[in-house]
C-alpha cells in the first residue's frame, strides 16, 4: 500500500514538473521573432526588457550567465541570435518536445501555377487523318486526284501521278505550330547568411570614437593568449557557426606583432593576430550625439600595427 502511494506521489510530481516546463516553453514561444528564447531576467525566466538591462541573463545552459551590453543589443535581441554559440549549445540539451515549442511557424508555401495544357490529341489525329486520306487519293486517282484537291496554278492538269514520296510524312505536320523552346528561369540570388554584418553609416565630423570591434565569419580561427609581458603562452582554434562580434584592444606582443585582444564574450582575453588567425576584420566604432553607431573598417595593413592615437572621423 505504501509503495503504491509513493509511486503515485512520484508520478504526480513528475506530471506537475512536466506541466510547468511545457507552460514555460509555450510562453517563450510567444515572444517576437527577434528575441532569443534563452534571454531572461535574473528573477524572471520569461521576462525581458527592450534594450540593455543589468538584470538580463542567458539561460541557454548551466547557471544563468550575465550578458554584456553589446551581446544584448547585437545578438540576443536581433534575428541572428540563432548563430550565437551559447544558443547553439543550449538547444542541444533541450528535450525534443520543448525544442518543438520554440520553433516558429512558417508561412505556407504557395503552390506553383499549373502547367499549360498539352495540345489536344484530337487535333493531331485529325491532321494525321487528312494526310492519310490525301495519300490514298494520290495513290488511287493519280494526277487527277491531286489536281482536284490541290489545283494547278497554270490551269493545266499534270498527267503523271504525284509520287507518294513527295507528300510530307504525317509526323512533319503533327508538330505543334509553336516550336519555340522555353528558356529556364534563372535562379534567384540566395539571401545573405543570417547574422551577417549590417552596413553602418560612416563616421562624420563631431562623432566620438567608442571602441574597436572584431568581426568574424563562419569559419575556424587561431587565437592567442598573452601573459603580462606580451609572450604567447597558449593557442587555441575556435570554430564559429555564424558571424560573431566583440570589442577588442590592440597591444604589441613581445615578438613585435600586433594582437587584438577580445574584451567581452566567451573568448575574453584571447587575441587575434593578422594574418595567422584567419580572415578576421576590425572596425572603429563611433557614436554621434544621439548615441547612434557609425563605423569604418580598418585596412589589412592597419591590422598589423597598434594604433598610435584615437582615430578621428
Amino acid at each position: 500500500m505504501f509503495g503504491r502511494r509513493r509511486r503515485e506521489e512520484a508520478a504526480a510530481a513528475d506530471a506537475a514538473r512536466e506541466a510547468e516546463r511545457r507552460a514555460l516553453f509555450a510562453k517563450l514561444a510567444e515572444r517576437p521573432e527577434h528575441i532569443c528564447p534563452f534571454l531572461g531576467l535574473e528573477g524572471d525566466r520569461t521576462g525581458y526588457v527592450e534594450g540593455v538591462s543589468d538584470e538580463h541573463r542567458c539561460f541557454a545552459f548551466g547557471d544563468p550567465a550575465p550578458i554584456s551590453a553589446e551581446q544584448q543589443t547585437r545578438v540576443c535581441q536581433e534575428r541572428g541570435y540563432g548563430n550565437c554559440p551559447r544558443y547553439l549549445r543550449g538547444v542541444l540539451v533541450i528535450p525534443t518536445e520543448e525544442l518543438e515549442a520554440l520553433r516558429r511557424p512558417r508561412a505556407p508555401i504557395e503552390a506553383p501555377p499549373p502547367a499549360p495544357p498539352a495540345p489536344a490529341p484530337e487535333r493531331r489525329r485529325r491532321g494525321g487523318g487528312i494526310l492519310v486520306a490525301l495519300l490514298l487519293l494520290l495513290l488511287v486517282g493519280g494526277g487527277a486526284g491531286a489536281f482536284l484537291l490541290l489545283g494547278n496554278p497554270d490551269g493545266v492538269a499534270d498527267a503523271s501521278p504525284t509520287p507518294p514520296a513527295t507528300v510530307a510524312p504525317p509526323s512533319a505536320t503533327a508538330m505543334p505550330s509553336d516550336t519555340s523552346v522555353p528558356t529556364s528561369t534563372p535562379e534567384s540570388t540566395p539571401p545573405p547568411p543570417s547574422g551577417a554584418p549590417t552596413p553602418e553609416p560612416t563616421p562624420e565630423v563631431g562623432d566620438t570614437f567608442a571602441f574597436y570591434e572584431v568581426s568574424v565569419a563562419p569559419d575556424e580561427y587561431t587565437l592567442y593568449s598573452l601573459d603580462d609581458d606580451g609572450e604567447v603562452v597558449d593557442t587555441r582554434v575556435s570554430s564559429f557557426d555564424g558571424f560573431s562580434f566583440a570589442r577588442v584592444e590592440a597591444v604589441e606582443g613581445a615578438d613585435g606583432a600586433t594582437y587584438w585582444v577580445t574584451q567581452d564574450g566567451d573568448l575574453t582575453g584571447w587575441s587575434y593576430r593578422y594574418p595567422d588567425s584567419g580572415e578576421f576584420r576590425v572596425r572603429a566604432v563611433f557614436l554621434n550625439d544621439a548615441d547612434e553607431r557609425r563605423s569604418e573598417y580598418l585596412e589589412q595593413d592597419e591590422l598589423t600595427e597598434v594604433p598610435e592615437a584615437t582615430p578621428a572621423p
